[in-house]
């Protein structure tokens, strides 16, 4: 893949919006903000749902039947405003432990006997043909992702009841996702180990790979193995 300007920028600029937004959630969460100003917490923590339904409503075909839908979640934060300024710390969390568990069970649900690990179709997809090593250790890859995610979801989770807000904020806003990328370089490094003469990709580079293919659009099934 090369490496423009553009692209540089547009990384950049999406990193920026990541920190940006961890450090607002962390001040509407965890410090004086929560009490004296909840609307900004309320904002905010529903601001990453709110534009993925934006997001979707837009590159939708029936965008009448999204606009309506869009116009009843309106309706409804209009309601619930005043429940959601005094809880919206559980929105935080539900948002955050969810989405680990979601991605855990996304990876687990392939590893069950007769579905292909979610690893090995992303291997596939950029190697072609596995050998058997390969395909043994994409699948030990699937594996170590699903307990790895299952336990970012499962320490949110901890701190949220168990630790005070401030805990809970520092690991879901500025460790969850270090840690992710650090799982990211250790994988590699313990591929380069076990597969020195493999063409090296990333996890990330099947990802795309994988979503430009027919089988990975909806309603396309994959070949039968």
């Amino acid at each position: 893949m090369s490496v423009t300007p553009g692209r540089v920028a547009r990384w950049l600029g999406i990193a920026a919006a990541g920190v940006a937004y961890s450090v607002l959630a962390h001040y509407s969460a965890a410090t004086s903000a929560a009490t004296t100003f909840p609307s900004l917490g309320v904002a905010v923590s529903l601001m990453p749902s709110l534009a993925i339904l934006l997001g979707l409503t837009w590159r939708s075909s029936a965008k009448p039947a999204m606009l309506v839908l869009c116009m009843v979640v309106a309706g409804v934060l209009w309601g619930s405003w005043g429940a959601l300024e005094r809880n919206f710390s559980w929105v935080y969390f539900l948002q955050h432990a969810g989405t680990y568990a979601m991605l855990a069970a996304v990876f687990g649900v392939t590893l069950v006997r007769g579905r292909q690990p979610l690893c090995t179709r992303f291997a596939e997809v950029v190697h072609g043909s596995l050998t058997p090593e390969e395909a043994r250790y994409s699948r030990q890859v699937t594996l170590a992702w699903t307990l790895f995610l299952l336990a970012i979801s499962l320490v949110s989770s901890a701190l949220f009841f168990l630790a005070s807000i401030e805990v809970w904020s520092v690991f879901a806003n500025f460790l969850s996702f270090p840690l992710v990328m650090l799982m990211f370089v250790v994988e590699y490094g313990i591929r380069l180990r076990k597969l020195p003469h493999q063409k090296k990709h990333s996890i990330m580079d099947g990802v795309r790979a994988y979503w430009k293919t027919p089988a990975a659009r909806p309603g396309v099934s994959p070949p039968a193995r």
